[in-house]
């Protein structure tokens, strides 16, 4: 499904599919919402598929390994990461529902569903990023 939904061009669909996946493999739909902890031990298959579907399906404006090339480039800091993928503006954390869904969004703009809790963009994303730094190595080192 999350497949077709980025074939389709269907970004918000996808990011809430993308963190519906994420939440069943990481056994947390009953709770709704990812920890830290349910982070550092995601499945890095299951990470490196999501992240090549996203990748792949927006000419390489999102995914996670988007994500984790701007996180390198803003110096790990959180703040200048968000304000880059356009998750805060003018200091101003957006919420969920204030994301844009379309190609023109900033890169690495979405999937943002995994880092959000309820409307509200919650900071252990920036635990994500170490993964996704390794996802991306092994991915574009292949």
């Amino acid at each position: 499904m999350l497949h077709d939904l980025l074939v389709g061009g269907q970004w918000q669909k996808a990011d809430s599919e993308t963190g519906a996946v994420m939440l069943k493999i990481a056994d947390r739909i009953k709770e709704g919402w990812l920890r830290e902890s349910d982070i550092t031990k995601f499945p890095q298959l299951d990470l490196q598929t999501i992240d090549y579907l996203w990748v792949k399906h927006s000419q390489e404006r999102f995914g996670f390994s988007v994500q984790s090339y701007i996180w390198k480039n803003v110096e790990q800091n959180y703040g200048k990461f968000s304000d880059a993928v356009g998750w805060r503006l003018n200091y101003r954390w957006r919420q969920y529902s204030e994301l844009i869904f379309k190609t023109e969004a900033p890169m690495g703009h979405l999937p943002a569903a995994p880092f959000f809790k309820s409307n509200l963009a919650i900071g252990w994303a920036a635990t994500l990023m170490p993964k996704l730094a390794q996802s991306y190595t092994i991915e574009h080192t292949l």
